[in-house]
């Protein structure tokens, strides 16, 4: 029995009712009342649904929604409900069991629409003697509407076979009729992609993630332009989003770039001339400043709800005060970062960053590194800022002060960023083990510093409330508990990290660290 639809691409030229005639003229069809379905198909930016193998789809008949999630390329279906409307978030969602497995696959982002399909649908179904429903039919003809509505495109039309459950002889029957007599073929390309396909869409092109390919032997100037066009990229590719505040995703994948191109100014070194530096080094530093408040706001916001459940229930009704402050202040502080990069000093350094990385290499350079292969210069300055991890890590004991573990996160973060630059220079299992050992204890560095600013953020923000007007005293204490568990996670991860970084150091990583970056060997240190 096969329990999921099947689809065939009606040959083009063919005419609906002449179809329809020929499949009423093999088998007993009754015809219903035909119907206009419009799908619109909703995923994030990072095509997070479609990553996943599925397809979600707002459906809509005579004024009612449906949301439909479903696998890429069949109909078998995740979890449906109904819906007032588009949501913009999973969490916009009620309750219910699609709610609670999409979010998992969508968390923060934005569902945005990427295409939307209008059918005329022709349902028809297969009766026995009896007069029961044997099996199901749907002949659509499809239009593709572009952005706005207005334009369409035909994209053909299809039919539908759906089995019903215990009847297999009218479906083989079928199957026999459509596909042996009528040389029609399933398909298995689904509707979304078509649609994609005739907007010019690629979906899944855009991540987060560095996906560098370098040649080793490559000069290092024309690598290290490879990889700033790859950052520049990646910020234009956001900026729409971050200026319409279509989800918080948009401005972090955005700062992520500009940090990393600052990274990679000043950790690249010899390859760029000085006063290519001194020129664009102060407008990333700019871009850095002016993206940090939103920012701020944007995670605070997505920590409101563990904030809340760390508090005793009787106590997370009295933030919603905080709630209410942080969602003004985002406001106030993403007006203030829209009107700065819609300034001429945004667009020139974009426009001018961008001919300098696509100008011609010079055939010779004076710099120290500029002709040197890549792979020799990603070595030395990996290998250089491990040695410096290393030796500021073993220099923090118990009593070291927080500002010794902040300059580590620092250094570390450069380490991580170098490594990802160059990643595809080196095996893809060594290297990738060695991120993730770096990362491990990154997140513990990165706790620590994060709890330690949310604390003194908190405590800035009560002051705030009550210079703004009158907060009620319980949200003054509830956030107060706030600080205080804030306070006890920042010492665990103190506490913590001597075990975390005493794994990075361990013999096995620094031998691995060494075959694939020291330049000459050394002994393993203790």
């Amino acid at each position: 029995m096969i329990d999921k639809q099947l689809q065939y691409v009606i040959p083009a030229g063919t005419r609906i009712s002449a179809f329809k005639s020929r499949l009423k003229e093999a088998v007993s069809l009754q015809e219903d009342p035909g119907e206009t379905l419009d799908r619109t198909y909703l995923d994030s930016f990072d095509w997070r649904v479609y990553g996943h193998g599925s397809v979600l789809e707002m459906d809509s008949v005579d004024g009612q929604f449906r949301l439909l999630w479903r696998a890429l390329g069949s109909e078998a279906i995740y979890g449906s409900q109904r819906v007032d409307g588009r949501p913009r978030f999973v969490w916009d969602l009620p309750d219910s069991p699609l709610r609670a497995r999409l979010e998992p696959v969508l968390e923060m982002r934005a569902l945005i629409p990427q295409a939307r399909i209008r059918s005329r649908v022709h349902p028809m179904r297969w009766l026995n003697s009896d007069g029961k429903t044997v099996l199901k039919l749907a002949v659509e003809d499809n239009q593709l509407l572009y952005p706005g509505g207005k334009k369409t495109r035909r994209l053909g039309h299809r039919l539908r076979v759906i089995p019903v459950r215990g009847y297999d002889r009218p479906l083989k029957r079928m199957l026999k009729l459509l596909e042996a007599d009528m040389a029609l073929a399933p398909t298995l390309g689904d509707s979304l992609v078509s649609a994609l396909a005739e907007l010019g869409i690629q979906p899944g092109t855009y991540t987060s993630k560095l996906n560098i390919h370098l040649d080793p032997g490559m000069r290092a100037d024309a690598a290290a332009r490879q990889v700033l066009l790859t950052l520049l990229d990646a910020m234009e590719a956001n900026a729409a989003g971050t200026r319409e505040d279509l989800d918080s995703e948009f401005l972090h994948d955005f700062r992520v770039a500009v940090r990393r191109t600052r990274s990679a100014l000043g950790q690249i070194k010899g390859v760029l001339p000085q006063r290519v530096l001194e020129r664009f080094q102060p407008d990333f530093a700019w871009l850095g400043q002016i993206t940090g408040p939103t920012r701020d706001m944007d995670v605070y916001l997505l920590k409101f709800d563990d904030y809340r459940g760390s508090l005793p229930a009787s106590a997370r009704g009295d933030l919603v005060p905080l709630h209410d402050f942080l969602i003004a202040h985002q406001k106030t502080e993403q007006r203030a970062l829209v009107k700065q990069i819609g300034t001429a000093r945004y667009r020139k350094l974009v426009k001018d960053w961008r001919g300098f990385l696509e100008s011609p290499l010079p055939q010779r350079s004076s710099l120290p590194n500029a002709a040197r292969p890549i792979l020799d210069v990603a070595n030395e300055r990996t290998w250089r800022m491990y040695r410096r991890a290393l030796k500021e890590g073993r220099a923090i004991g118990t009593d070291s002060p927080a500002e010794a573990l902040h300059e580590l996160r620092k250094t570390c973060k450069k380490l991580r960023y170098l490594m990802e630059f160059f990643q595809s220079l080196y095996p893809p299992k060594r290297i990738k083990a060695l991120i993730k050992a770096l990362k491990v204890l990154q997140d513990n560095l990165g706790d620590f510093q994060d709890l330690e600013v949310q604390g003194t953020n908190l405590r800035h923000f009560s002051e705030q409330m009550v210079a703004e007007g009158n907060v009620p005293a319980p949200t003054l204490m509830a956030m107060g508990i706030l600080v205080d568990g804030l306070a006890r996670r920042q010492h665990a991860a103190r506490e913590e990290f001597a075990a975390r970084f005493a794994h990075f150091s361990a013999a096995e990583n620094q031998q691995q660290f060494r075959e694939l970056f020291a330049s000459a060997p050394e002994p393993v240190a203790a």
